[in-house]
Formats: structure tokens, sequence, C-alpha cells
């Protein structure tokens, strides 16, 4: 799977494979990305059916959990709580979301500068 695909326009920082315990075989794959002083996170792919999270912490404070209600993603929302946001993707979903959110998040800081 070609990371830099799914996760266009961000600065992959590392990838690691996740095991449950330190002897077992992995069982997902997590990249871990940024961008710019907007949010940073993960993209968590499981091994066994390549289901896909996606990990949102903004670097802007303020509590996502507010604010999903009237957010549109194309993937499922999973949880949200503070800055931390966590959504189910696919390949079809992903860079969707990934630019929605940039977008929100540049126009939220905008309006944070304004004031």
């Amino acid at each position: 799977m070609n990371y830099q695909d799914l996760l266009k326009g961000l600065e992959i920082t590392d990838e690691k494979d996740v095991s449950p315990r330190p002897d077992a075989d992995p069982f997902a794959t997590e990249v871990y990305y940024k961008k710019g002083d907007l949010f940073y996170g993960k993209l968590h792919i499981r091994k066994s059916n390549n289901a896909m999270y996606l990990s949102v912490i903004s670097k802007i404070p303020f509590n996502w959990k507010l604010l999903v209600p009237d957010m549109k993603f194309s993937g499922e929302l999973v949880d949200s709580a503070g800055g931390l946001l966590w959504l189910k993707e696919n390949e079809k979903t992903i860079n969707n979301d990934i630019n929605y959110i940039e977008k929100y998040l540049t126009d939220l800081k905008n309006k944070n500068n304004k004031n």
C-alpha cells in the first residue's frame, strides 16, 4: 500500500508495525504524519482487512466533540474528545476528509488570528 497516495499533502514522519505484545506478529501498521502548524496524527491500517483509522490531533486548541455534529466527513466518525478526532476511512474517503479538515482548521486559524 502506498501511504504517500493515501496521505496526499501531508508530511509522513514515521511508520511502525504494531503488535499486541512484544513477541507477537504485527496486526497493524501505523503511519505518522503532520500538516504544518495545523494538525498531526497517524493512520492505523489493520493487516487482516486493511481497515483504516485516521487520528487527527489539532494544533489549534478547541474541542472536536463540540463541532463534529455540524461537520460533514466522508469517512465514519469513530470518536472525538478534546483536540483528538478518530475517523474510520477507506481509500475513497481519506483524501476528502484530509482536505476538509485542512480547510476547516485553516479557516478556524484565520478566524482566531483576526480576533
